[in-house]
């Protein structure tokens, strides 16, 4: 978040938000499957999706890069450590 910040972005990362204790458990399918059609919901009213790729791209993430092209979003991806990116899938 802190390099989105960095570069004048206003980002939303749900699986930060949804995921503090007292909000969902992410181990709980029903419970991650809400988070992230919550994420996916907020998603419509972005510019962009920005995938940060450092860590992997994760089932979630993929959802949110199907969505983003079903409904016309530019995908922008990033780097944290400058080694490039992963490729989209």
């Amino acid at each position: 978040m802190l390099d989105c910040l960095l570069r004048g972005d206003a980002p939303y990362a749900s699986h930060l938000l949804y995921t503090q204790e007292g909000v969902l458990d992410d181990t709980v399918p029903e419970q991650r499957e809400l988070g992230i059609e919550a994420g996916l919901a907020w998603g419509q009213k972005a510019e962009a999706t920005v995938v940060y790729t450092d860590r992997g791209i994760s089932s979630g993430m993929i959802l949110g890069i199907e969505r983003a092209r079903q409904q016309g979003r530019p995908i922008e991806t990033r780097s944290l450590n400058g080694s490039g990116t992963l490729p989209i899938p």
